[in-house]
């Protein structure tokens, strides 16, 4: 009895000293998608106008101490049919497609840089006729929102286009437009509001003491396509229950995570477009060691997620997977190391899993044996980071 009262009072004075530190609210969901974009000359048999653009959706407010909610970024090319004749013409049968983009944030704090990540593809065919469209997905890095308003801009938008084919391999030289450069998004930011104060003495034997909540982003390779899956932004919401030793606390967590878009080059040429989900198979499960700190726990911890993949296109055209396509078991993730609770820290965690054989696909036609062959097997990483937001 006195262990689990000692327990008890180690997690109460960790919730009570975050509550101490103001912790920011969840910040509101309405986005407005914004757009800049120029024209980029490009070396394709003589100079070629490529008009490039970046887009992404930012949150029209958001409480101060919160991350800016952005989603959806991506880098768009238009490789003109002409072009595309002189490429083909010149032994090219495929490009590599990259972008650099820059963006600068300013608050009354100061402005920093940032450099969107992702934003690069290979070897995508060049088609049989007319022009060549590519997308680059990308991710925007975290944007804390300090006092006053958020305002975004592009400061750089920079493709990079390189031909290959059987003995040829050019960079097309493509230039930056300036005119592309300028303001994407203004953020306006709300004063936080006072989070509750958890009633620990009165918490139920079966209910959590504190529940720590999470802002998620990650970054998924997939192994057998050699691509990466950029997850749009999600939450986590741990449960803190008395642990079965002493410096223990016993996690139980619900994740959620938005629909993503997933682009991936099969078979090294083939460009594959899906809308990806990893809806939550049963609560997320482990323990926290709390004897190097209460801040800074370490979680040992599993997390089990169904795979399941909708809308998918090969270079645009639909293929008909049907609305039950999905991992016939769950993806079994486990979360190992060393975390932050306190308000708007990060913790990154890096992981490895397998994803198992699909179920369920096709209308016309049994597509598992396509999808299994394409995605599934072991030594997939996922890289998971977590933003402290409070307990509750």
């Amino acid at each position: 009895m006195t262990q689990t009262r000692s327990r008890r009072a180690a997690v109460a004075t960790l919730g009570l000293a975050l509550v101490a530190a103001a912790l920011a609210p969840a910040t509101t969901a309405v986005a407005t998608a914004a757009t800049r974009g120029g024209t980029s000359t490009c070396q394709a048999g003589g100079p070629v106008e490529v008009p490039v653009s970046f887009s992404a959706a930012f949150a029209e407010t958001v409480a101060q101490g919160a991350n800016v909610p952005v989603s959806a970024a991506s880098v768009n090319l238009v490789v003109p049919a002409a072009a595309v004749d002189a490429l083909r013409d010149s032994g090219a049968s495929s490009v590599d497609a990259s972008a650099a983009v820059e963006l600068s944030v300013t608050q009354q704090a100061g402005t920093q840089e940032l450099t969107v990540t992702g934003l690069s593809t290979s070897e995508v065919l060049l088609p049989a006729d007319g022009e060549l469209r590519i997308t680059l997905p990308g991710r925007v890095p975290p944007i804390a929102a300090g006092a006053g308003p958020v305002t975004v801009a592009l400061t750089s938008l920079a493709p990079k286009l390189v031909a290959r084919g059987e003995t040829l391999t050019a960079d097309l030289a493509c230039t930056a437009d300036p005119a592309a450069n300028g303001e994407l998004a203004r953020v306006a930011v709300t004063a936080p509001a006072a989070p509750p104060v958890p009633d620990v003495a009165a918490a139920a034997e079966d209910a959590p003491l504190l529940t720590a909540k999470f802002l998620v982003d990650g970054v998924s390779h997939i192994a057998k396509m050699g691509s990466d899956l950029v997850l749009e932004q999600g939450t986590f919401d741990a449960g803190l229950f008395t642990g079965e030793v002493p410096d223990t606390i016993r996690i139980e967590g619900e994740l959620k995570l938005p629909k993503s878009a997933g682009y991936f080059v099969a078979f090294r040429f083939m460009p594959v477009t899906s809308d990806v989900e990893l809806p939550q198979d049963g609560k997320a499960t482990g323990t926290a060691d709390i004897s190097g700190g209460l801040f800074t726990p370490t979680i040992d911890m599993t997390v089990r997620v169904n795979l399941v993949v909708s809308d998918v296109r090969q270079d645009g055209v639909p293929i008909a997977v049907g609305a039950n396509c999905r991992t016939a078991a769950p993806l079994v993730i486990p979360m190992k190391g060393q975390t932050s609770l306190l308000p708007g820290s990060k913790s990154t965690l890096e992981s490895t899993f397998d994803i198992p054989a699909f179920s369920g696909c096709g209308v016309s036609e049994d597509l598992d044996p396509l999808l299994t062959g394409l995605i599934s097997g072991p030594g997939n990483k996922m890289t998971t980071t977590l933003t402290a937001q409070g307990v509750g």
